[in-house]
């Protein structure tokens, strides 16, 4: 018998090609300080654990969890005074950002996005077949939105999706609300505006649902909440626009210890109060000591994590000596438009943004 001739290639959707997916690199070095992807360490370990006990007390793994989350969503809409009908539960913020492409874009039409910000939109995009507008923030370091540059640079009808990052991944500004609410209220499509880190700036645009019909706003309890391993996102928008990311949705597409460790977590208020401002008044001390240091520049956040740019020292040098030297985490975002030399680190607890701060400050005066 002779072997069948091969023909995978012509039978998959191949966007990447083998090269380009969301894959993020593997670290073979030992971690002692983890500061490197913006997880929330600073939510209390004993509190986080013994919720997840009490939930374990409470469910059985053997049953399907209910359908969209419809317990969640009554206490998320009651926090943001919304109705029920208007949120979506998702699989982590990642699902809830697949959704958006997924309900808008196919073959011959586009999504924008504005660069530097954060590059699972881009992804998204890819796999859904659409192609990808890609705009700017102004240069470094203000990086900020032009509301008029952006607007006549899109092309109506073909560009049916614009997502905007506020405060943004990885420059962690918060845009100014009037610039956003310009492109909303212009954009010819339907705007996917990513509040992950909203907790720790300024202000939400969420009370803005009810003028804006197209705007659809992205939350994630990864940062904020401290369930990045529990993989848990939301959207809030108009109940025409959550109906149908809803029909987009699998079966059961949020696991019973999720659902039920996030309703525990929203009922923490004390403790996340306390969380945001513990995460805010390190992050200040953290920015002035990196003022402090030579060759080094931090740009103002209103996140949970600090860019810096680098002169002098080469960004990929430093963060290998910092691994592999200190076993301190950071992440290079050098290969993101106008973030070239630039590194970025997480508030974490005080210890860990301690930790950092001597390791960074011992090799960078021996570099």
């Amino acid at each position: 018998m002779t072997k069948k001739e091969s023909n995978l290639n012509q039978l998959i959707n191949d966007p990447f090609k083998g090269k380009s997916g969301f894959m993020p690199a593997k670290i073979k070095d030992k971690i002692k300080v983890r500061i490197g992807l913006n997880e929330n360490l600073a939510f209390p370990e004993e509190l986080i654990k013994k919720l997840i006990k009490d939930v374990a007390k409470k469910i059985d793994p053997r049953i399907y969890p209910e359908d969209y989350c419809d317990s969640l969503c009554g206490i998320i809409t009651s926090d943001y005074g919304l109705q029920s009908n208007q949120v979506v539960v998702g699989n982590g913020g990642d699902k809830i950002i697949d959704l958006m492409v997924r309900l808008t874009i196919k073959s011959g039409f586009s999504a924008v996005i504005i660069a530097p910000t954060y590059p699972m939109y881009e992804h998204a995009i890819k796999v859904q077949g659409g192609d990808v507008t890609e705009l700017y923030l102004t240069d470094s370091p203000v990086y900020d939105l032009d509301p008029d540059y952006i607007l006549a640079n899109i092309t109506p009808k073909k560009d049916r999706l614009l997502f905007l990052c506020s405060p943004n991944n990885p420059t962690g500004n918060q845009f100014d609300e009037d610039k956003l609410r310009k492109i909303i209220a212009e954009f010819p499509g339907i705007v996917a505006l990513d509040e992950t880190y909203t907790d720790f700036g300024g202000y939400s645009l969420v009370n803005a649902l009810k003028d804006y019909p197209n705007l659809i706003i992205m939350k994630s309890m990864s940062k904020f909440h401290g369930m990045a391993g529990m993989r848990l996102g939301f959207a809030l928008a108009d109940e025409f626009l959550i109906s149908r990311l809803k029909e987009l949705l699998p079966a059961f597409n949020v696991n019973i210890a999720s659902l039920e460790l996030a309703k525990l977590v929203l009922q923490e208020k004390e403790a996340l109060s306390k969380i945001v401002s513990n995460i805010v008044s390190e992050r200040e001390i953290v920015f002035k000591r990196l003022e402090a240091i030579d060759g080094i520049t931090p740009y103002k956040s209103y996140t949970n994590f600090i860019m810096f740019h680098l002169e002098g020292i080469d960004a990929a040098v430093l963060q290998q000596k910092l691994l592999k030297e200190k076993g301190v985490l950071v992440r290079n975002m050098s290969a993101m438009p106008n973030c070239e030399n630039n590194l970025r680190m997480s508030i974490t607890t005080k210890e860990n943004n301690l930790a950092f701060l001597n390791a960074l400050d011992e090799i960078v005066s021996n570099y």
